[in-house]
């Protein structure tokens, strides 16, 4: 049995919630991040124990926890709210500022002010931290708005008397963690600046543009990779093997689709091209041929947990990987 459902079960026999990072539940399953077929694997073992995981396990913020505890019996007057479904899509809640709760304590992070502070306390807070801007919140649930700079700015701007917060603020948009982030995109490039509401509707954290440009970065840079180093291939490949060649390797006539180019070959197809001796002294690379065709089968492996589009960022290990070959590919290119 695998050992995330060995501990559904226990906590089924246990009848006790369990608290327990997101990190924790993935390595639990034997991989390193979160994919449509983990996800859809991880709610079948909760649907069979008849455990709710609360976040859900697709959208919960990968540096927190999740809670896992029996799903809620049905009484006389009891209601029941089924679980929203969220597929493997990134959201909100994978990016780290969305929640700035402490994961051991739930101690409160999130830099706030309320609108009766003085705006030398709020300018002095601005400065000290490096913020553009800071919420106002009356409590964890009921939000006043932002006072930044630029609020500060156009208050002045208009001859405004700026004493308290409540003199030069401006108003600010709040989403659900579990938000598509395609979806809450539109709306920080529009805002700015938007809050998240975690699970229980209390304001958790912040999101700015800096914010998507940074996890944007961090989840497109494998796919930029990839395809770099698969265009390098083509191009290594152009115009140095005959159909025939190809087809002693690949028995062309069992792919469905017609192969008339190089671009219609998977990148398995081109690991195995690699492979086979005779191609490779053909190809004529003045590079070791085991070597190569060990970092192509890793590009491979790699590529497809990729292209699956797993909604957080990828292991640190196999990121370092593309990029040396990559960079070693590229170095290939330059003397052919």
């Amino acid at each position: 049995m695998n050992k995330l459902e060995a501990l559904f079960l226990e906590i089924k026999k246990d009848k006790q919630s369990r608290k327990i990072s997101t990190a924790t539940i993935t390595q639990l399953y034997g991989v390193s991040r979160r994919g449509p077929r983990v996800i859809y694997t991880v709610n079948l073992w909760l649907e069979k124990y008849e455990l709710i995981m609360e976040p859900n396990y697709a959208s919960a913020n990968a540096y927190h926890h999740v809670q896992i505890k029996l799903r809620p019996t049905i009484g006389i007057n009891s209601e029941i709210k089924k679980p929203k479904y969220s597929e493997a899509i990134p959201r909100v809640g994978i990016i780290k500022s969305s929640d700035l709760n402490d994961s051991e304590t739930g101690e409160f992070k999130l830099v706030t002010v309320r609108k009766e502070m003085p705006i030398e306390e709020v300018v002095s807070l601005m400065l000290y931290h490096n913020f553009s801007q800071i919420p106002i919140l009356s409590s964890k649930k009921d939000v006043y708005g932002l006072v930044s700079w630029k609020s500060i700015g156009r208050a002045l701007a208009l001859g405004k008397t700026c004493k308290t917060v409540v003199d030069c603020f401006e108003p600010i948009e709040t989403i659900n963690y579990d938000e598509p982030l395609f979806k809450a995109i539109k709306i920080v490039l529009e805002k700015e600046v938007i809050l998240v509401r975690d699970i229980k509707n209390e304001i958790s954290g912040i999101v700015t543009a800096t914010d998507i440009g940074q996890q944007f970065l961090i989840l497109s840079e494998p796919f930029l990779l990839i395809e770099q180093i698969e265009n390098s291939i083509r191009i290594i490949l152009n115009d140095k093997l005959t159909y025939e060649d190809i087809n002693k390797v690949l028995d062309l006539t069992k792919i469905e689709k017609e192969i008339k180019h190089l671009s219609d070959l998977t990148f398995g197809h081109y690991v195995r091209i690699f492979e086979n001796e005779d191609l490779f002294r053909k190809i004529d690379l003045k590079i070791d041929r085991v070597l190569l065709r060990k970092m192509l089968t890793d590009v491979n492996k790699i590529r497809n947990e990729v292209m699956h589009f797993s909604p957080e960022e990828m292991n640190e290990d196999d990121l370092a990987q593309l990029r040396r070959i990559q960079r070693f590919i590229q170095q290939i290119m330059e003397n052919i």
